[in-house]
């Protein structure tokens, strides 16, 4: 008798635990579908475009590029930025990173903190929003800009940068894009890897050109695998920045060359 209600307490005491971990992912659920929701909302900002789109400016390089050219099957963004930028002023830009299914909104704050807790409409939320460190210009005119973004399970944000690990991919996938008011910045990855939360891929400021060539020297030998594209002192770059969900200390970084400004006009 005594063992019956050890075992009947036990069970409850199981049934408890399971309804409380079931609550939980529903929870958890639930935040992802809030987040997904409104960034969803933002897509009537944001509609494909059928343009030829001119070169303004080209940075042109030996290892097989081209000073204008993009795949057949790339169609670019048309992004409503004044109605965006209605929204939440902080809006700067917008990325595109085909191969992986991403396009966002970029913000840039007053601090590396308040985006990563916020939507772009200014709701708070463990998604965050993508931003840019908040020392860049907005213009993108530094010679590292660092953009942030979670690594979320549901593969949202940052969520999927981690595939590049696959240097297939990259070759098939090398370019992103991020668009502002009129034109589009063309990056080619030439650098992905892991690394501690104090990598030098964190710099945003060099006194000087060694300094610079340093830096580009570093994060190009860091890559997990060569992508047969250089870096030199001339080129400018953005770094992509998200969490390892297995190592806390540590960030999965991707960076691209700028092979070109696009003039989004149309002709």
């Amino acid at each position: 008798m005594k063992r019956n209600k050890i075992y009947l307490v036990c069970m409850i005491l199981a049934g408890i635990l399971f309804l409380g971990s079931g609550g939980v992912i529903v929870r958890i659920w639930m935040e992802y579908q809030e987040g997904e929701q409104a960034y969803d909302e933002l897509a009537k900002y944001v509609q494909e475009q059928e343009i030829n789109p001119q070169p303004s400016e080209n940075t042109k390089h030996s290892e097989g590029d081209r000073a204008f050219e993009t795949d057949s099957e790339f169609s670019f963004l048309q992004i409503d930025f004044e109605d965006l930028q209605n929204i939440n002023p902080e809006v700067v830009a917008w990325i595109q990173i085909p191969a992986l299914d991403i396009s966002y909104p970029v913000a840039k704050g007053t601090d590396n903190d308040y985006y990563l807790h916020h939507l772009i409409n200014g709701e708070a939320h463990k998604s965050g929003s993508i931003f840019m460190d908040y020392h860049n210009q907005r213009d993108f005119t530094d010679r590292n800009t660092i953009i942030y973004g979670h690594n979320m399970r549901d593969g949202s944000m940052f969520g999927t940068l981690e595939k590049y690990q696959d240097s297939e991919l990259c070759a098939a996938y090398p370019n992103f894009y991020v668009y502002v008011p009129g034109y589009v910045y063309e990056y080619r990855i030439f650098s992905c890897y892991a690394a501690p939360v104090n990598n030098a891929a964190y710099t945003y400021s060099f006194p000087d050109e060694k300094c610079y060539q340093d830096f580009l020297g570093v994060i190009q030998a860091s890559s997990e695998y060569d992508t047969g594209i250089s870096v030199s002192e001339k080129d400018r770059v953005i770094t992509l920045s998200t969490c390892v969900n297995t190592r806390k200390d540590y960030r999965y970084l991707v960076h691209g060359r700028l092979e070109q400004k696009i003039s989004m006009e149309e002709s």
